[in-house]
């Protein structure tokens, strides 16, 4: 995957652009008679012999000088500016289908959180900076009343060995989701800490989670439980209130599921120190 993120940048001053693509087009008219002559002085000779070969014509990588949100590109003295926060790394002109100016910028890194529950046997919220970018929840069900069963049953524990057949294609699914993501870092509970027999429960899920991460070559890092659900995701306030599966911060108004804030805050946690 690209390690670059293009975005399209409004041009506030055109510069030498309009004249370089009237020589374009006027290079494919000049081609159409001039037979194998020279390319006309005015034109980048890769353009020119784009603008022969190809209907798809771009300059670049074009050097770009930063200017808070203004963006000079020297080269062909043109000005475009982004709402794209970062510096740019280059530029890139098009001039396929009229002009445009497209910036490249480095992809932010993703850090994410994972909450490992039993109404939600994961859920994930992946943060680029401090803020969400994508949410997913997995668990049916069928997977729940098991939770609900084992940790409900004196004896329940050893059927944590048949839990594990039944989970294998979900925990598949989430390390394929985090994969996909490019994470810097997945940010998980240290279950380790928790005693009984929840504890005991969940940590053989998030084994099994860790297992699968280690092998796709994903990093990750455990981080303390407690209180991830009781702090602020929003504003860091750290007693705020759980109302069954809802999170209410009284400090902000805050609202989200209960797994969500835990989620978020193990992200954020994990990107100002892991």
């Amino acid at each position: 995957m690209p390690k670059e993120e293009i975005v399209e940048a409004k041009i506030l001053d055109y510069g030498k652009l309009k004249t370089i693509y009237s020589s374009i087009q006027f290079a494919r008219a000049y081609a159409k008679i001039v037979k194998d002559g020279p390319p006309p002085r005015d034109i980048p000779k890769e353009l020119y012999y784009q603008a022969l070969q190809s209907n798809e014509i771009r300059y670049g990588p074009l050097k770009v000088i930063n200017n808070g949100n203004l963006i000079k590109i020297a080269e062909v003295n043109a000005l475009v500016k982004s709402d794209r926060e970062g510096i740019p790394l280059y530029a890139i002109v098009d001039f396929t289908d009229g002009i445009k100016v497209y910036l490249a910028y480095e992809k932010p890194k993703t850090v994410v959180g994972v909450d490992i529950g039993v109404r939600h046997l994961f859920t994930i919220v992946a943060i680029r900076g401090t803020t969400a970018w994508k949410v997913r929840y997995w668990g049916n069900e069928v997977i729940i009343n098991e939770m609900i069963k084992i940790l409900g049953d004196p004896q329940g524990l050893p059927e944590l060995k048949n839990m594990r057949s039944k989970i294998k294609g979900i925990v598949d699914e989430v390390v394929k989701f985090i994969d996909e993501l490019e994470p810097k870092v997945v940010a998980l509970e240290d279950l380790k800490l928790f005693e009984g027999k929840a504890g005991q429960a969940l940590r053989v899920v998030e084994e099994m989670l860790e297992e699968k991460l280690y092998n796709a070559g994903i990093r990750y890092r455990r981080l303390s439980p407690f209180n991830t659900s009781k702090i602020c995701s929003k504003c860091g306030y750290k007693k705020g209130e759980i109302m069954g599966p809802l999170f209410v911060c009284p400090s902000c108004g805050f609202k989200s599921e209960r797994d969500y804030n835990a989620a978020y805050n193990l992200a954020l946690q994990c990107y100002y120190q892991c």
